[in-house]
């Protein structure tokens, strides 16, 4: 029985010194959700991957992954060792990251997370830019409405930074970047387009349309009126912004949408009437990082660029 045990805790030592490209396979599999996607991103076969898994999860000792309807999922083992797992592969792109840019050679990648406002707004002119400077560092764009799902992905660890609009119960280092005012939207010709600016209780009779995301109303607009003590009646909901827009000028109703849409999308192609809130209503538009987090070269550049760049941006 002792030399059975300690046969095992070899396999675990011996695992300690994995080929990180292992737990790289792992992170994405898990990313993907399945072993084919995984393999069209990281070009091996399917055997190879999962022969790869058997033999990391005999080495350590125990599963890390088991099959379901919903494609590959983390065994309870797999679940509390995944955020070791996310900061050792991390760690080790960092170092690698290190040598690369003492031997005077800018590598490395970055795994953005935005909403698409910011990412049509802005991201195009960023990388653009960055790309320039930077032309051997990868940049990856994740978009997604759900600001819950932004979040999941940057403290598991699928992305670098997120771009988002920063919340009261959000613990991220913050870089602010825009204090994004928010404007009534009204179809021509409203009763309200007589108003030079639009408080909480005149939206309270009129069809709202509410930009919605999987979890539920914009969180910004819903506090707003929340603090005023109004009721809105939302008539019709989209997830894109957009989309809002444009049911504003077909007549459907009204809306509130931020200054950044407005700007970058919607000049000179919809039609609608826009005016200020009273209060003024703000989105705090910035760049998120987890708590703490050791910035790799290739991160650290690309902040760099943003900041650099948001004078022309805003």
């Amino acid at each position: 029985a002792c030399r059975g045990g300690e046969g095992i805790t070899a396999r675990r030592k011996e695992g300690m010194s994995l080929d990180i490209k292992k737990y790289e396979v792992l992170l994405s599999t898990l990313d993907k959700g399945c072993f084919a996607k995984a393999c069209e991103d990281l070009g091996y076969t399917q055997p190879a991957i999962t022969h790869m898994m058997k033999s990391m999860e005999r080495e350590i000792g125990f599963p890390l992954l088991k099959r379901s309807n919903k494609g590959i999922q983390l065994t309870s083992e797999g679940r509390e060792v995944l955020p070791l797992i996310r900061e050792l592969v991390a760690a080790n792109d960092r170092l690698n990251k290190h040598y690369d840019m003492l031997r005077g050679v800018e590598t490395g990648s970055v795994r953005v997370g935005t909403f698409p406002t910011v990412g049509g707004a802005w991201l195009p002119r960023i990388i653009a830019q960055f790309e320039k400077k930077y032309p051997q560092i990868q940049i990856d764009v994740l978009e997604e409405n759900s600001i819950h799902k932004i979040e999941e992905w940057l403290t598991g660890g699928r992305i670098d930074v997120a771009f988002f609009a920063r919340q009261p119960y959000h613990t991220f280092d913050w870089i602010p970047l825009k204090m994004d005012p928010y404007y009534g939207i009204l179809p021509l010709e409203h009763e309200l387009t007589s108003y030079d600016r639009l408080t909480a209780a005149d939206f309270e009779n009129q069809p709202f349309l509410m930009c919605c995301s999987m979890e539920g109303p914009d969180l910004d607009i819903t506090r707003f009126f929340q603090q005023h003590g109004v009721t809105i009646r939302s008539r019709f909901n989209s997830n894109q912004d957009f989309t809002i827009a444009r049911m504003v000028e077909a007549g459907l109703g009204v809306a509130i949408l931020p200054e950044l849409l407005l700007t970058s999308q919607l000049t000179g192609t919809c039609h609608v009437e826009t005016r200020p809130i009273d209060p003024p209503l703000y989105r705090d538009l910035g760049m998120a990082l987890r708590a703490g987090e050791c910035l790799s070269p290739a991160l650290d550049r690309f902040i760099k660029c943003v900041k650099a760049m948001m004078p022309d941006l805003k």
